[in-house]
C-alpha cells in the first residue's frame, strides 16, 4: 500500500506534517479530512526501500520490550518510539497502527493493517498474545527471534562480502593490465606474427576479451533474468527452488529454513496456540515451496489422525537428530523444548557451515588471484621485459 507523506492544519490551527497508508491519493486525503485536518500539501513518499530491515524491527520491539517491562501502556509506548526513529515507512506504519488503535482495533488486527511490513508471522503471534494475555512474554520471543535472524544474516554478508570483494578487486587489476599493457606488449611485439607471440600472451591478449565480453552478457543477462523473476511469485518461487539446489548454499539455504520454522513453532507454543495452529502460523512463514508442501503433507496426516512424530518422519527434509527430538518432546508433552532444542541445533550448524563456506571460498579466491597474477606476470610484463633485455643486449 502507498505511503503519502502530508502537511494539514489541523481544527486548532497548528500544522501537523507525518505519513499515512492510503490505497490511492483521494484515499489519503479523506483520511486527513476525517481526522478533521486541513491538507496544505501531500505526496507520495518515493522511498529508497519500501520495506522495514531486520535492524528497524529489532530496535522498534526492544524499545517495546523496555517500554512493557517500565508498565507503560503499548500505544503510548508506540508513540514515544515516533520521536527516536527516521524510518518513513516504520513512521507511517506505526503511525497507521495508532490510528487503527484509537479506533476501537485490538492490537492483532491493528498491525494486520501493516502486515506486509511487519510479515503476517508477528501480526499473528501478537493476536495469540491478546488471546493468551502473554503479549510481554510474546514479544520476548520475537525480539529473540529477529536477534538471530539478524545474526546470522550478518555472517552470510560476512562471509561473502570479503571474497566478492577482492574478486572484483583482482579482475579490476587484470582488466586494467589489458588495457594499459596490452597496448605496450602489441607495440613492442611489431611485425611478429601472431603464430609465434608467446602463448600465454596469446590467450591474455586475444582469447581472453573476447571470453570476458561473454561472460559479461552471460552474467549481465543472468542477472537481469533474476530481476525479472522476483517480480513474480512464480518467478520467486521458481528462484528459491533452484537456490535449494546449488551445492554448498543450498544445504545451508535448507537449514535456514527449518531453523526458522523450528523457531516459530516454539514461540508459537509458548504463546499457548495449539499445534494446529501453530504449524499453520510456521508453514505460513516458509520461503522455500518444496519445503511448505512437505510440512503441509505433514499437517494433513496429524488432522488425519497420525501421531506428530509420524508424520514428521514422513518428511523428507527432517534429520534422524530432529525425528529423535520431536518424538521425545511428544513423549514427554513438552514439544515446545523439543523445537526450541531443535532450533538451537540447527542455528548452530547454520554458523559452521557458514564458517566453512568462508574458509572454501578464501582457498578459491586465493587460486583465482594466484592465475590472474600468472596471467600478468607470463602474458603482459614477461614480454616487455625480454624486450628490454634483448635491446639492452
Amino acid at each position: 500500500m502507498p505511503i503519502y507523506k502530508y502537511c494539514a492544519l489541523a481544527g486548532n490551527g497548528i500544522k501537523n506534517c507525518g505519513f499515512l497508508m492510503a490505497k490511492d491519493y483521494k484515499s489519503a486525503y479523506n483520511t486527513l479530512i476525517e481526522r478533521k485536518c486541513h491538507p496544505l500539501s501531500m505526496r507520495e513518499a518515493r522511498l529508497s526501500r519500501q520495506k522495514i530491515s531486520v535492524e528497524d524491527l529489532l530496535m522498534f520491539f526492544f524499545h517495546i520490550d523496555m517500554q512493557l517491562k517500565c508498565k507503560v501502556r503499548i500505544d503510548k509506548a508506540i508513540e514515544s518510539f515516533l520521536d527516536m526513529h527516521h524510518n518513513e515507512v516504520l513512521k507511517a506504519s506505526l503511525v497507521t497502527i495508532l490510528n487503527s488503535l484509537k479506533n476501537g482495533l485490538s492490537l492483532g488486527a491493528a498491525f494486520e493493517t501493516c502486515r506486509e511490513i511487519f510479515g503476517w508471522t508477528i501480526v499473528v503471534l501478537l493476536k495469540s498474545a491478546e488471546q493468551t494475555g502473554h503479549l510481554s512474554d510474546i514479544i520476548k520471543n520475537i525480539l529473540k527471534f529477529l536477534k538471530l535472524q539478524a545474526d546470522w544474516k550478518n555472517k552470510v554478508k560476512r562471509a561473502i562480502a570479503y571474497p566478492a570483494f577482492v574478486a572484483l578487486v583482482a579482475i579490476s587489476i587484470l582488466i586494467f593490465s589489458i588495457c594499459l599493457l596490452g597496448p605496450q606488449v602489441l607495440f613492442l611485439l611489431g611485425d611478429i606474427d601472431q603464430r609465434e607471440t608467446p602463448p600465454m600472451t596469446q590467450f591474455v591478449l586475444y582469447l581472453l576479451p573476447p571470453l570476458a565480453e561473454a561472460a559479461g552478457y552471460f552474467f549481465g543477462a543472468l542477472l537481469l533474468g533474476l530481476l525479472l523473476g522476483l517480480l513474480s511469485k512464480r518467478g520467486r518461487i521458481l528462484i528459491l527452488n533452484i537456490l535449494l539446489k546449488i551445492p554448498k548454499i543450498g544445504p545451508i539455504a535448507l537449514k535456514i529454513s527449518l531453523w526458522q520454522f523450528c523457531q516459530i513453532l516454539h514461540i508459537a507454543l509458548n504463546a499457548k496456540l495449539n499445534f494446529m495452529e501453530a504449524m499453520q502460523l510456521s508453514i505460513t512463514s516458509m520461503a522455500f515451496e518444496s519445503v511448505k508442501t512437505e510440512l503441509i503433507k505433514t499437517k494433513n496426516l496429524i488432522a488425519d489422525g497420525y501421531s506428530i512424530g509420524e508424520s514428521f518422519a514422513k518428511t523428507k527434509f527432517m534429520t534422524h537428530e530432529m525425528l529423535s527430538a520431536i518424538f521425545m518432546g511428544e513423549e514427554s508433552g513438552d514439544l515446545s523444548a523439543s523445537f526450541s532444542s531443535m532450533s538451537h541445533t540447527q542455528y548452530e550448524e547454520i554458523l559452521l557451515d557458514l564458517k566453512m563456506l568462508g574458509r572454501q571460498l578464501s582457498v578459491g579466491l586465493a587460486i583465482f588471484t594466484g592465475f590472474v597474477l600468472l596471467l600478468i606476470v607470463s602474458g603482459l610484463l614477461f614480454p616487455i621485459y625480454s624486450y628490454v633485455e634483448v635491446a639492452g643486449a
